[in-house]
């Protein structure tokens, strides 16, 4: 339930409902510890609290970084994941210009309405973490057709010979990079990692409650400051975790410029090279 409204809304709104939550469970936190034990008693242990908590908050940033580290190099693998694919899937329709036109046909019209599944089904559901089998069944079985088709066709010269032997390196690339995508869709930071960060930070604050300053004020701040430090980190890795899902995620921008080729493959156009059009300008003037 805690996931899907999360995921459900913008990064600024999780950051402001995650920091202010943070800062009234540690601000609770102190009011009642202040009532507890006086500051006075506080004051004469401050020093060596002040070492211990060097050491503790060290080792809690260090964790922190190392989690908001990793859940950025997932997603960003994950938009490698998701270009290969494309790019898989691109080569597969240009190379199939080699085939006979027949079956160059068909497996352009198979590749096409693999770009519509992805694109308009499978993307809403990976947003949506509803990351059951059934709901990507239809994608691998265009895939299982693309392959059954390239294996059944047989090449009456070496030209051909040699198409049909790339395009089945590409169908197998591209069954490879789905399969990769689909798993990266299901990462996310273990719920075992949440409780040590929970529990780190509820060391953090008994190490800040600790202190003895003076300033009754002045430990309210610093237990503020520390609270919206902690709760921005908290909030890129719930941002970023799940690489596929939220409004903060892999986007679909590179299958959108695969079917714009596979547009103008199937309605029988070609795409100039740019120097070929300048050098068509030029030479009409």
């Amino acid at each position: 339930m805690l996931n899907q409204w999360f995921y459900a809304h913008k990064t600024w709104q999780i950051g402001t409902v995650v920091d202010l939550t943070i800062v009234a469970v540690l601000l609770l936190g102190l009011f009642a510890f202040h009532r507890w034990v006086a500051w006075e008693h506080r004051e004469h242990d401050t020093a060596m609290v002040g070492l211990s908590y060097a050491l503790c908050g060290s080792v809690y940033a260090v964790i922190l970084a190392l989690v908001a580290g990793n859940t950025f190099e997932t997603m960003e693998k994950s938009k490698s994941i998701a270009s290969e694919e494309a790019n898989s899937l691109t080569a597969l329709i240009f190379d199939s210009a080699g085939l006979d036109p027949a079956t160059a046909a068909q497996v352009r019209r198979q590749s096409d309405s693999y770009l519509d599944v992805v694109t308009r089904k499978e993307w809403p559901l990976q947003r949506a973490y509803k990351m059951e089998a059934a709901n990507f069944e239809e994608g691998w079985s265009i895939l299982r057709r693309i392959s059954v088709d390239l294996a059944g066709f047989e090449p009456k010269s070496q030209g051909q010979a040699t198409v049909k032997l790339e395009m089945e390196h590409d169908i197998n690339d591209l069954f490879t990079a789905r399969r990769m995508r689909l798993l990266a869709a299901s990462q996310h930071v273990p719920g075992a990692v949440w409780t040590m960060l929970i529990f780190g930070l509820g060391m953090v604050a008994v190490y800040i409650y600790l202190f003895g300053p003076h300033s009754f004020k002045i430990h309210v701040a610093v237990t503020v400051l520390t609270a919206l430090s902690v709760g921005f980190v908290f909030t890129l890795v719930i941002a970023e975790d799940y690489p596929f899902r939220g409004i903060v995620s892999v986007d679909s921008d590179d299958y959108v410029a695969v079917k714009e080729v596979a547009e103008h493959v199937l309605n029988g156009k070609t795409m100039e090279a740019p120097s070929d059009r300048a050098n068509t300008e030029t030479s009409d003037r």
